[in-house]
């Protein structure tokens, strides 16, 4: 090719965007693939996207539920429930995503065992450290992904979540108050009137009608609004006028103010304060705090997860031609289970002081990296992996 030619194949290249070149170079990539790479690929990613969409579906489930718990208590609009359950996605995916990797690999490489293929390939040459590339090639844009999730995306939802939560509660109060109505409060404590309510929030021609024990109060105004007042919702009214002793002649007194706050009975609500699950990465990785320091672990060790617990898939996938496909994906969620507590356990570990952050989380990693990358077994001679699947297989019916 002459160098005209590169200069503009460059200036075409560049000119195209960014989405389509990944596309482009994918695409490439898949095609100069061998045949069974592509094989081993397809059922890897079909495994995943599968495992993915269930576990995925089993979390929204579970956290729909709590939402419409709150919702009906009060605390959230529903009319929210669906971008908070958006805005939960990313902490999820970093949650199950090294389950999902765990889960698909032994899934996907297990089938090859139990169709006889794994013998073919092994007869023909294939030796396992084929499979232990492909499927790290396969992990590392799934680790990658989750690196940007967690360091990222997670603490950007945390951020989003609060924000929206707390403008619902101001707009919750007005929810119930329907405009060109006498509204009214609690326990009989007054009547609430507005001509509209905008979008915003703002009210006009406000009528306020307090009477208590204790007061006994008049108030109109052209204009009011809600505002958070020291961690409360207050109701805030502007040019007005107030009338005290309506029912006392003797005692009646008539204010004009500028600016009147007060809190209504039924708005009395706190504002989410801020956790330390959204504070950015390179705060919590410039933080001298340990609690903060071990939240930058977790984040961190998570897409090394990824990598770690799908070799130790493959490693999993092994089985003889009686054992079932699923009879150990039981034992592959226990090992997940002991995997993540002994995590949180080290995470705790270098709250308390207890661990140095030099040590870290990391050994848990390395040593789970160190078996799964090993040829050998551990597992004695004379024990034998139930069959699982063989206890839901119907009896063969017998002929007479």
């Amino acid at each position: 090719m002459s160098a005209s030619q590169m200069r503009v194949f460059s200036i075409g290249w560049m000119a195209v965007s960014p989405s389509r070149k990944y596309l482009i170079i994918l695409t490439l990539w898949w095609l100069f693939l061998r045949i069974l790479d592509k094989y081993l690929y397809k059922e890897l990613f079909a495994t995943f996207f599968a495992v993915l969409s269930v576990l995925l579906l089993i979390t929204f489930g579970t956290e729909a539920t709590k939402l419409l718990a709150v919702a009906v208590e009060g605390t959230i609009p529903s009319s929210i429930i669906f971008k908070v359950l958006l805005y939960k996605i990313p902490p999820a995916l970093e949650v199950i995503l090294p389950l999902v990797a765990l889960l698909s690999v032994m899934l996907a490489v297990g089938r090859l065992y139990q169709d006889q293929e794994m013998v073919v390939l092994q007869s023909c040459g294939i030796p396992t450290r084929y499979f232990q590339k492909r499927v790290f090639w396969f992990l590392l844009p799934l680790a990658l992904l989750t690196a940007w999730i967690t360091l990222w995306v997670t603490p950007w939802s945390y951020q989003q979540e609060r924000h929206l939560v707390a403008e619902a509660q101001v707009t919750s109060p007005l929810a119930a108050l329907v405009p060109g109505k006498f509204n009214p409060l609690p326990n009989g404590e007054g009547v609430f009137y507005t001509r509209t309510i905008d979008d915003d929030g703002d009210l006009s021609s406000v009528w306020l009608r307090l009477k208590t024990d204790e007061q006994d109060v008049l108030m109109t105004a052209p204009q009011g609004r809600f505002e958070w007042i020291d961690g409360k919702l207050a109701l805030v009214l502007l040019n007005g006028h107030s009338y005290e002793g309506l029912d006392k002649g003797d005692a009646f007194t008539a204010r004009e103010f500028r600016r009147f706050e007060g809190f209504l009975p039924e708005i009395q609500v706190t504002p989410p304060s801020q956790k330390k699950f959204e504070i950015a990465s390179m705060q919590l990785w410039q933080s001298d705090n340990l609690d903060y320091q071990a939240l930058f672990q977790w984040r961190l060790v998570t897409p090394f997860s990824i990598l770690v617990l799908g070799l130790l898939g493959l490693k999993m996938s092994r089985s003889g031609p009686r054992e079932g496909r699923f009879g150990k994906v039981f034992f592959a969620l226990v090992l997940y289970v002991v995997y993540n507590q002994l995590l949180v356990t080290f995470k705790e570990a270098i709250a308390n002081e207890s661990l140095p952050t030099a040590i870290g989380v990391w050994p848990i990693p390395v040593l789970f990296l160190a078996y799964a990358l090993y040829q050998g077994s551990l597992k004695p001679s004379w024990f034998e992996w139930p069959d699982v699947g063989r206890w839901f297989k119907k009896p063969a019916e017998s002929k007479s």
